[in-house]
């Protein structure tokens, strides 16, 4: 017998902005900067921070195994804006991308929180226009905004821009069937309510990549992720760098790949083990899209089957038209003889 056959299927929202202990209510926004040993992309990192028109924010930068004194000299350079706006964490062992961001996570008590990459950047009015949003919307978790690609390479000591492009990714409304087959944004465009942060808890330290994706997953589990459908952040990718400098999605594309097959298999797995009738739903599913794809495939060969036809009798008819364009070329050239006469 169903018990709760009755209950209504939307809307369905597990978070409730209510006050966490030791959470602050004033505004206030974590932001988490992990870095190693890239001083040129940090200097421009720090200065997005810095020359954010909103000022209500607290900076953790994690050095995760890089060299101290570089990192330090920056932060003392920047002192005069920064003063009591930071905290450094050198980590003397490089723990991986999720575990520094953890470092910053479990001391943060901001009202919200956004992982800040040390090598892309902000529009100065991203923190306000995010802020504000999540302000003016309580139910909401988290909000994203349009990002713009920047793709550039490294000249010894200067950053030298290639081109820009929007990002493909952009979801005016978050979809989940589209989340779930990959990630809809980086992290520089998230702003992230820390009551629903600390509820799904700390980033994922098991995964080398994808840790956004799979945090933006979990966060999806508990509420709307809402949009802001201005280019508010920049995204910078170096393509062509393997080094230091690189991007993990691209100096790592292969490792990239693995988990992904590795992390789907993964959600299928959790979700057959926790109930055995999701087998049912999966083989459904799966018959469904089977049918679709032949029914594609068969339109497909139908329409290449009409393609031929008409190519061969354009053929035809050109074969067929030749003698007709002799005839027509030998009358051209008698008006043109008898023009002259």
């Amino acid at each position: 017998m169903l018990k709760s056959a009755n209950q209504q299927l939307y809307p369905i929202n597990y978070f409730e902005n209510n006050t966490v202990d030791n959470l602050k209510r004033d505004g206030s926004v974590a932001i988490i900067m992990r870095t190693k040993n890239r001083p040129l992309l940090l200097t421009r990192a720090l200065e997005s921070v810095i020359q954010q028109s909103y000022s209500n924010w607290h900076l953790y930068l994690i050095n995760d195994g890089g060299d101290a004194k570089e990192v330090n000299e920056l932060v003392e350079i920047n002192l005069p804006y920064l003063k009591d706006k930071i905290t450094v964490i050198h980590n003397s062992t490089s723990l991986g991308m999720e575990a520094a961001s953890n470092c910053g996570f479990d001391i943060a008590t901001e009202e919200f929180m956004v992982v800040h990459d040390d090598d892309d950047s902000w529009h100065y009015n991203f923190l306000q226009e995010t802020v504000n949003h999540l302000n003016s919307n309580q139910n909401a978790v988290a909000v994203v905004t349009k990002c713009l690609v920047i793709y550039e390479e490294i000249n010894v000591d200067t950053v030298k821009q290639l081109r820009t492009e929007d990002w493909s990714h952009w979801q005016q409304t978050i979809d989940i069937g589209y989340l779930l087959r990959q990630n809809v944004t980086p992290p520089i465009c998230l702003l992230i309510r820390m009551n629903a942060a600390k509820q799904i808890g700390k980033f994922n330290d098991q995964l080398p990549v994808l840790g956004d994706w799979d945090y933006n997953l979990r966060l999806f589990r508990i509420g709307e992720i809402h949009s802001i459908n201005e280019q508010l952040a920049f995204y910078h990718l170096r393509a062509s760098s393997n080094n230091i400098y690189g991007n993990s999605v691209c100096a790592g594309a292969n490792l990239h790949h693995k988990y992904q097959i590795e992390y789907r298999n993964s959600i299928v797995r959790k979700a057959l083990s926790d109930n055995s009738a999701n087998y049912g739903i999966l083989h459904l599913l799966l018959n469904e899209m089977d049918k679709k794809n032949t029914e594609l495939t068969n339109k497909i060969n139908e329409l290449n089957h009409k393609i031929n036809d008409i190519q061969g009798n354009v053929w035809y008819l050109r074969r067929k038209s030749f003698p007709l364009k002799t005839i027509a070329a030998k009358i051209r050239d008698t008006i043109r003889k008898w023009k002259k006469k």
